[in-house]
């Protein structure tokens, strides 16, 4: 298939794709040189710890430059129908709609009544509150367009066929005779039957799944898998760790989370593998995560856990003390953390729904394997 088979709809989005990357690579240019014309005395008139700014200045250009080039990798795939780029497109979408669902609770913020006195327009803020909400909405609606579109039976065809063989056969062209086993040469027609001058019917090629993965489970994976990436940060700024009832912090937070790195990496390639002991595993690490957050947050004493947590993320980063004191918006976080928890509890929730449907797909790889 090429690409004059590619159906206006990958195109479009392949378009998008590219322009929204290339935005996002001006961005990141723009951060780096900004990162590389702050004064290092910037820092120390704003309190920052030498080691966050020096990470500061490495992590937010890469913060827009990485999904850039994610985004002109998989943009160049979709219009060469790759399948794994339509693939990279679904998990692309689904970081979108999460995105937007956070970006929905941060515009809410602004809907928040603040301190009189406060030399604030109301309108102002209302009006920034309507424009984070629209674009939180749209990165949602982006998102699930991308996602249903990518996963219709028509689109994936187009993708899927690209892997066939004989890709190099036009629609309705005869196969050579390389292409063609070889058969009998046909009686004459006068001795031939009307059977015989038949012509053959059109053999049916399947399309190929070499690894039988269900694409939810290649998904959950790369999710696993990519959440490593964020143990280090964590190790590095002593982050507290959540357990059950318990706030765990120094050595023994740094060795909890390095157990739940080991976890995410060999779950991760196991579920890639379609090691039915790694979809067990995810089963019972993804029920863990409900419960030690539904724990934490719902058991007696939720409240003062939590105010107690905050306190200690915000001992990480001292600064945030004196912004979070001379903020406009004093609110209630609780009704915020019951909405994040409520979507952490339905992630979790969601794994646990696909891991258990496809235990066929699971089994069928073990007797391949075995076999």
């Amino acid at each position: 298939m090429t690409g004059k088979n590619r159906s206006a709809g990958i195109t479009v989005i392949a378009i998008l794709a590219l322009i929204g990357s290339a935005l996002l690579l001006g961005i990141a240019g723009l951060m780096a040189i900004a990162m590389i014309m702050t004064p290092t005395g910037a820092a120390n008139n704003a309190q920052f710890p030498p080691m966050f700014f020096k990470v500061f200045r490495v992590m937010l250009p890469l913060f827009y430059a990485l999904p850039a080039v994610w985004g002109i990798v998989t943009a160049v795939g979709l219009l060469r129908l790759r399948n794994w780029a339509r693939i990279s497109t679904i998990v692309f979408s689904i970081l979108l709609i999460v995105f937007g669902a956070f970006g929905m609770l941060t515009a809410m913020v602004f809907f928040l009544k603040p301190p009189p006195g406060n030399g604030l327009d109301p309108k102002a803020l209302f009006f920034i509150g309507v424009t984070m909400a629209v674009f939180a909405l749209v990165e949602v609606g982006i998102g699930i367009w991308w996602m249903v579109f990518f996963n219709r039976a028509k689109v994936k065809a187009q993708f899927l066929l690209q892997q066939l063989p004989f890709q190099h056969l036009g629609q309705g062209a005869a196969p050579s005779a390389i292409d063609m086993p070889y058969s009998a040469t046909p009686p004459p027609p006068g001795l031939a039957s009307p059977t015989d001058l038949a012509s053959p019917p059109s053999p049916q090629i399947a399309a190929p799944n070499p690894s039988g993965r269900p694409l939810s489970i290649s998904i959950i994976a790369w999710f696993l898998l990519v959440g490593c990436l964020f143990v280090p940060l964590n190790i590095i700024f002593h982050a507290p760790v959540t357990l059950f009832t318990k706030i765990l912090t120094g050595w023994p937070a740094m060795l909890l989370l390095l157990v739940f790195a080991a976890l995410n990496l060999y779950i991760g390639i196991a579920l890639l593998k379609m090691k039915q002991a790694g979809r067990l595993i995810a089963i019972g690490y993804s029920i863990f995560g409900i419960l030690n957050v539904l724990v934490f947050y719902f058991a007696p004493g939720g409240r003062a856990r939590f105010a107690r947590l905050m306190e200690l993320q915000q001992s990480m980063f001292p600064w945030m003390q004196s912004v979070q004191a001379n903020s406009l918006f004093q609110a209630d976080m609780m009704p915020f953390v019951i909405i994040g928890v409520i979507f952490a509890s339905a992630l979790f929730l969601v794994m646990l729904y696909f891991l258990a449907a496809a235990k066929p797909a699971f089994d069928k790889a073990a007797r391949e394997q075995v076999g």
